[in-house]
């Protein structure tokens, strides 16, 4: 979700930032529309995990993560458009989001019981890669 709305505000052109609310709508309806995608997906992917052995409540717990993080991602995003307008708020946003980003890879290598320069590399890695697909999404215009 943070990789998703990381792209949205990348690809809003500078002249075009709508007031504070507005963007905060766009990142909250894009939020809500792509957590919706997510429940539906799990939804089937549970009644499709009874023949693969991942269990129904296996996935229904990863789907609530997902929900869960997509939430925290618009919470995220959405709070610094509420204090600051225009250029200021977006980037602030942007700025979290890819923070947001870098503690997940940070928490991945943490959680597989990596050192800390491992995760700390991986955290460097998981970064790089979100911006150099949102950068691709922002030069193709999507």
């Amino acid at each position: 979700m943070a990789l998703v709305l990381l792209a949205a505000l990348t690809a809003l052109p500078d002249d075009r930032i709508p007031e504070s609310w507005g963007v905060l709508a766009l990142l909250v309806g894009t939020a809500v529309g792509l957590m919706l995608a997510h429940w539906v997906a799990f939804r089937l992917a549970t009644q499709l995990a009874e023949d693969t052995g991942v269990s129904p409540e296996s996935a229904a717990r990863e789907a609530g993560a997902q929900v869960a993080g997509g939430v925290l991602a618009a919470l995220i995003a959405g709070l610094p458009l509420l204090f600051l307008q225009g250029q200021a708020g977006v980037v602030a946003s942007q700025a979290l989001l890819s923070g947001l980003l870098a503690i997940t890879g940070l928490r991945i290598g943490r959680l597989r019981g990596w050192s800390w320069p491992r995760s700390i590399v991986t955290a460097a890695i998981v970064l790089a890669v979100a911006l150099a697909v949102v950068g691709v999404k922002a030069a193709l215009g999507h």
